[in-house]
């Protein structure tokens, strides 16, 4: 009698567990779903909005053919089935379709928004040029590697339910680091910063990827800026992160009043900022912005109390002339901006040979990233 209770006591307990554990994985798998699909979209929506910036131009002087060749870099973010960019009219510009994969968008732009079906996600976007919409573009993604990663998650949670009744404790505290890192990796591909509301590292590291992907397709180039805040120590020191941080979101919006529509700028540190001058081969041209960006750094920036007064180091490095890769371009302009603050600051200095010995010869510059950049074997040039 008594083995017989213990078996039914058993049964109960393994039925409880197993239940607990079912309605566990069926609300984990809710979460991954909808987590991943936001995820998907945010993705998704950063890219569209990366090759409209590049996109602007082409669309306003109706250039079709620079026009495919920006969107066609769409190929090499592997979930993009096809893309699209269409004419203020709505009419199609130019298309790009994933070889083996049937068109479904059309040659009419769809409503602006985002729309999952059981295959695919499609995403569109206006494309606009100093508040005034020009165009839009369309993403279709495929839903493929978020079922993959939807049937790894239910079919390892499956697994841990046949062995509820031995491993209930382990397999809760599992949810659980699931669950964190699940958190911990949305948090982590956030694409844009929090203070000054421009694409983070993460997205502009995206941009530089695909503007060098598109030059290495197509030729042509562009000028990587590096710009680092003179002064922005003593404004936190003196009026509070508060200010600092109104100071940065100041920054932001003046550098990209400053720049066109198809440039990317992004904080990528503290007080450090990036651009991309996209299309910009020339190093006068380069040059030029440059300058007009350390001019406008100088006028003081209103934060509610004493104006703030800060500058503007800038190192410059031409893509992919004197860099082809995504590190070793942040590092050219980066050795570049410290060569500009040796300078004096409040200047713009372009990357070049002669520079990775002056650094070197600066006692307060680290050699670290000059051991890098040997190691690396990097090409330098410099200014023509």
């Amino acid at each position: 009698m008594t083995n017989t209770r213990l078996r039914n006591y058993w049964r109960l307990s393994l039925l409880s567990t197993g239940s607990a554990l079912l309605m566990a994985l069926l609300l984990l798998l809710g979460y991954h779903t909808h987590s991943m699909r936001d995820q998907l979209q945010k993705n998704l929506t950063m890219q569209a909005r990366l090759l409209g910036a590049n996109l602007t131009a082409a669309i306003v002087f109706e250039d079709r053919r620079t026009a495919t060749e920006i969107i066609g870099t769409a190929d090499a973010s592997p979930i993009i089935l096809e893309a699209a960019v269409y004419r203020a009219d709505g009419s199609l510009m130019a298309r790009f379709t994933r070889p083996g994969t049937e068109s479904r968008l059309g040659k009419e732009t769809p409503p602006d928004g985002h729309v999952f079906s059981l295959t695919d996600l499609r995403l569109a976007l206006p494309v606009k040029l100093e508040g005034r919409t020009v165009g839009s573009i369309a993403l279709r993604a495929s839903l493929r590697d978020l079922y993959s990663e939807l049937g790894r998650v239910f079919g390892s949670m499956l697994l841990i339910l046949t062995a509820s009744a031995a491993i209930g404790t382990y397999v809760s505290r599992k949810m659980r680091l699931q669950m964190i890192a699940s958190e911990s990796e949305i948090e982590r591909m956030a694409m844009y910063d929090r203070v000054t509301g421009l694409p983070n590292r993460h997205a502009f590291e995206l941009g530089l990827s695909q503007t060098l992907q598109r030059h290495a397709r197509s030729g042509g180039g562009s000028a990587l800026l590096y710009i680092d805040v003179d002064g922005f120590k003593r404004v936190n020191d003196q009026f509070g992160h508060l200010i600092g941080d109104r100071t940065l979101k100041a920054i932001g919006e003046r550098l990209g009043r400053a720049l066109r529509g198809a440039d990317i700028v992004a904080r990528i540190g503290g007080d450090e900022f990036a651009v991309i001058l996209t299309n910009t081969s020339s190093p006068d041209d380069a040059a030029r912005v440059a300058e007009n960006l350390v001019h406008i750094a100088a006028e003081p920036f209103a934060t509610g109390v004493t104006p703030v007064q800060i500058g503007f180091s800038i190192g410059i490095c031409m893509i992919p002339q004197d860099a082809a890769e995504i590190d070793s371009a942040l590092r050219s302009a980066d050795l570049a901006m410290y060569h500009a603050k040796q300078m004096g600051k409040n200047t713009y200095q372009f990357f070049s040979e002669d520079i990775i010995d002056k650094v070197q010869r600066a006692p307060e510059i680290e050699a670290e990233p000059l051991a890098a950049l040997n190691k690396d074997g990097l090409r330098v040039t410099g200014r023509p």
